[in-house]
């Protein structure tokens, strides 16, 4: 069973832009592994993380501006994830919703962005 661990990215603006997805590593603008846990929300090794494929539920584009359209599919998407403890679960979901407070004229739920 992976033990989640939930990190609170920092960003640097919002966007509404929907980015090309699924990320891979050599898509950002570092090398550094450690520096990567700031465009994503949940990670498998800890923060910062091991590896790249630890990392679950990106919500900033590369520029590391919040995404509206990320927010929404990282809703949709932690229901997928197995194993993942229900406190967690929670946490993330809470953090998700206060992330989305960056959008105040936008919904997360909204199909419009």
């Amino acid at each position: 069973m992976p033990d989640f661990t939930l990190h609170e990215p920092t960003i640097r603006g919002t966007t509404k832009a929907e980015p090309r997805i699924p990320y891979e590593e050599a898509d950002f603008p570092t090398d550094d592994i450690a520096d990567l846990d700031d465009y994503f929300l949940l990670s498998t090794s800890g923060i910062p993380p091991e590896d790249f494929d630890d990392l679950y539920l990106p919500v900033c584009h590369l520029d590391q501006r919040l995404s509206l359209p990320l927010l929404r599919r990282a809703l949709d998407e932690i229901e997928t994830l197995e194993d993942i403890e229900a406190e967690t679960m929670t946490e993330t979901i809470d953090m998700i919703h206060d992330l989305g407070e960056c959008f105040p004229n936008d919904g997360l739920n909204d199909d419009e962005t």
